[in-house]
């Protein structure tokens, strides 16, 4: 996880059992049964195995060791400890070989739903900067630049909701060979589009973007007169009229495709700037005069990393030319003199090797190198008709991620994206993503969120109106799927939470398949004989309540994960309610 998780679970119901355990313990403490410097941990769990309960606590293992007693024993005199408030737990018992399980009520359990959506502030309005994407201007966004745009605006978004105050930023890489080989290019397909002889670089992007951007280059007065030139005549050969047009005219294209995700940055830096500002040999001055870097014989100077696994890092080569890394630790440098207290960065899985040498560089300026924190994400496969999609950006084979946000829709992108682990590889099934199938997971949930926005809508049409909580409600609710559901909408603050603290949006994504999966199976085996709407008002009036919450519970976490919440869908020929 990106953070400490002491403490992360202790929001909504299990901040609640957990204080009473904490209380408990340091009644034990005054008793002098219980050493004073006994820390724990207290660490409340949710049992995989309904019969275990609500909540556990293995504190009495724990307590063994220090009180000399048996893991029994010691759970007698913690639960015998307790004082909870009077109506939440139905038990408290001990279970071997040293838990103590805790019962929450059913009153408990429905009062709470009213609290379903008051996620815990846990940032405290910790200044954080969420750096993501940071693709080169040399080419469309591809579908795995895709996958790192979404999950980065989703933990955004799962990081602001819980209180953090987050910045988002876009690092335009558009300096260096990259960018020479993107003017030379446009310029060898701006000579052919002009019917001068050319050579196309070897190493050159393909594509048709290409010869879209140089035909229209070469139409142009300026650029006609480029393209007659020859490109080393040119200079300089990564910022000359070629390369800011090419790559000005693909920033704007990227900008538009994460618009159409949604996605919106607070900071888009140049990288250029960092060595027109001085900042690049600044940093490598610094490091040269803290004896953090040095001169070899061919005068180079290299970074030195100072572990046994590690090679010192060339930051200037002998040409004097500084490399990629001599401006990645000016741009860390500088984004950590900015204040945040966290600096999150979202890398392909390719740059595991980087995190070291960044970290080493921020210790060198005295930095905290725990500030940095970095989320890998693996490859993306695209797969259409169970056939893989070749990719390759110089070979100019490949699908632009607007290209699938055209054919899918932007929540579906989003929604499939966020369904496995940063770190998972993953397939992007193209067919199942354009599907209006329940096999379709974005199409199943937002289905779910527009069958009770339809109950309610019918509900209103008749008359009845979503009622306000009674206490009475809670026992009228007595089948064992609806206890199970209201269960689960408790557990919402619990995973928002999380997901945010780990930087793991896909928590939120299973959450509202399994609370969609658990209401789909309800109405669909009570459908016929227990109506959400039905001649019996009471019934009617509960079942309402715990609809509306289903449906805030879904609405919400959509809107986290940057999905759409539709409130009608049509699916066969089913009539709800």
């Amino acid at each position: 996880g990106v953070f400490r998780l002491k403490g992360v679970t202790e929001v909504a119901m299990e901040k609640k059992v957990s204080e009473i355990v904490d209380n408990a313990l340091n009644s034990l403490k005054n008793e002098g049964l219980v050493p004073e410097d006994f820390q724990g941990p207290v660490i409340i769990e949710r049992p995989k195995r309904p019969e275990f309960g609500d909540f556990g606590c293995a504190l009495p293992l724990v307590l063994a060791r220090v009180m000399k007693r048996s893991p029994a024993e010691c759970a007698g005199l913690l639960i015998k400890a307790m004082t909870p408030p009077a109506g939440l737990f139905e038990s408290i018992e001990f279970a071997p070989p040293g838990y103590v399980n805790f019962r929450v009520t059913v009153d408990a359990w429905f009062k709470a739903l009213k609290t379903v959506l008051d996620i815990p502030q846990i940032g405290n309005r910790e200044k954080v900067l969420l750096e993501f994407v940071s693709a080169n201007p040399t080419g469309p966004l591809h579908v795995g630049h895709g996958r790192g745009a979404v999950l980065g605006d989703a933990i955004a978004r799962l990081m602001r909701a819980t209180g953090f105050d987050v910045e988002t930023e876009y690092l335009i890489n558009d300096v260096g060979n990259q960018m020479a080989m993107l003017g030379r290019s446009i310029h060898a397909r701006g000579q052919e589009y002009l019917g001068i002889p050319s050579k196309f670089p070897e190493n050159g992007y393909h594509g048709e973007y290409i010869r879209t951007l140089a035909q229209s280059f070469a139409e142009s007065d300026e650029g006609k007169a480029i393209c007659k030139r020859d490109y080393d005549d040119i200079s300089p050969s990564d910022n000359n009229a070629v390369v800011r047009y090419g790559a000005s005219t693909l920033l704007e294209e990227i900008q538009e495709t994460l618009a159409d995700l949604d996605i919106h940055f607070d900071h888009w830096f140049s990288e250029r700037t960092l060595h027109q500002s001085g900042r690049v040999q600044a940093s490598v001055d610094a490091l040269l005069a803290k004896g953090a870097a040095y001169r070899d014989e061919t005068g180079a100077v290299l970074f030195k990393m100072d572990l046994d696994d590690e090679d010192d890092r060339v930051i200037v080569r002998s040409n004097q030319i500084p490399t990629y890394f001599a401006s990645d630790i000016a741009y860390h440098d500088e984004k950590a003199k900015r204040g945040y207290k966290r600096l999150i960065n979202i890398w392909g899985a390719d740059h595991h090797g980087y995190i070291p040498r960044v970290k080493a560089a921020l210790e060198a300026f005295d930095h905290d190198p725990e500030l940095l924190h970095v989320v890998l994400v693996q490859m993306v496969s695209l797969i259409r008709g169970k056939e893989i999609v070749p990719m390759g950006k110089r070979t100019g084979k490949f699908v632009t991620l607007q290209e699938i946000i055209d054919e899918v829709g932007s929540d579906a992108v989003r929604f499939i994206f966020l369904l496995r682990r940063a770190d998972a590889q993953m397939e992007f099934d193209l067919d199942l993503a354009r599907s209006q199938t329940m096999d379709n997971p974005v199409y199943y949930v937002q289905y779910g969120h527009a069958r009770v926005a339809s109950i309610i809508r019918k509900a209103v049409e008749m008359g009845i109106s979503v009622p306000v909580p009674s206490p009475e409600m809670a026992h009228v609710l007595n089948l064992p799927e609806e206890q199970s559901i209201i269960r689960g909408l408790n557990r919402y603050p619990s995973v928002i939470a999380i997901s945010a603290m780990q930087a793991e949006p896909h928590h939120v994504a299973f959450y509202l398949m399994e609370i969609v999966k658990e209401f789909h199976s309800y109405y669909t085996r009570y459908k016929g004989s227990e109506k959400v709407i039905s001649d019996d008002t009471v019934k009617t009036a509960a079942r309402l309540y715990l609809v509306s919450r289903i449906q805030a519970v879904l609405g919400h976490g959509l809107g986290l994960l940057g999905v759409s919440a539709p409130e009608s869908m049509y699916y066969g020929a089913e009539d709800d309610e």
